[in-house]
């Protein structure tokens, strides 16, 4: 089948939840289908992804607006010069993190995720299909234990992740998809490219 159009594929959840390595599974199947496809992350590349980085590490906080303004700095930096070249050049993009957590993570620090999804939508992509990796938060916190050396970061505090993930699950419409993230890591890839099918199909 002829390739119709480039996918934007979009996956959340708590830090923990297993999403990027889900990400990076799609990204290594659909490379074997033989689709053009690039695997992006936010924070990206950009100054302000590297000053939102440094922050997060050196467990500082900076006023809320003024976070806010990086991610979409960021964004934007990430849109002109990763998301759209791409899409345009019909390769698909399978993106670790998107303004999804920046309305959940700034929401859980006060801020109205109604606005912030508002104010990235006015330049940024809605992606064709957005799934949320979803994880109690005990079980996340175990999981960063265990697999990283460095001491658990400013958004990886127990009570913050708890309202991540409230926020997460708040979140509305066709295009988004939970998943148990609970579950053994193959069986929730095989629920993934069950939900993904119909996309495929019209791609």
């Amino acid at each position: 089948m002829m390739k119709k159009k480039p996918l934007l594929i979009v996956f959340e959840g708590i830090d923990g939840s297993g999403k990027t390595t889900l990400s990076r599974m799609l990204l290594d199947d659909w490379q074997k289908q033989g689709r053009t496809v690039v695997w992006l992350r936010e924070p990206s590349a950009s100054p302000w992804g590297e000053k939102i980085r440094a922050i997060a590490q050196a467990h500082d906080q900076i006023p809320i607006r003024e976070e806010l303004e990086y991610f979409i700095e960021d964004r934007r930096w990430n849109v002109k010069n990763c998301i759209l070249p791409a899409l345009d050049n019909n390769q698909d993009v399978i993106l670790d993190r998107y303004y999804y957590s920046t309305a959940c993570y700034q929401g859980a620090r006060g801020l109205d995720m109604d606005e912030i999804i508002r104010l990235n939508e006015a330049f940024a992509p809605r992606p064709d299909a957005v799934f949320i990796v979803d994880v109690d938060v005990e079980i996340a916190m175990q999981r960063i234990r265990q697999n990283r050396e460095t001491t658990v970061k400013l958004f990886e505090k127990k009570e913050f992740l708890l309202q991540v993930r409230e926020n997460y699950l708040k979140l509305k419409g066709e295009h988004i998809h939970v998943l148990d993230g609970s579950l053994p890591l193959a069986q929730v890839f095989v629920r993934l490219l069950e939900k993904i099918a119909d996309y495929l199909l019209t791609t």
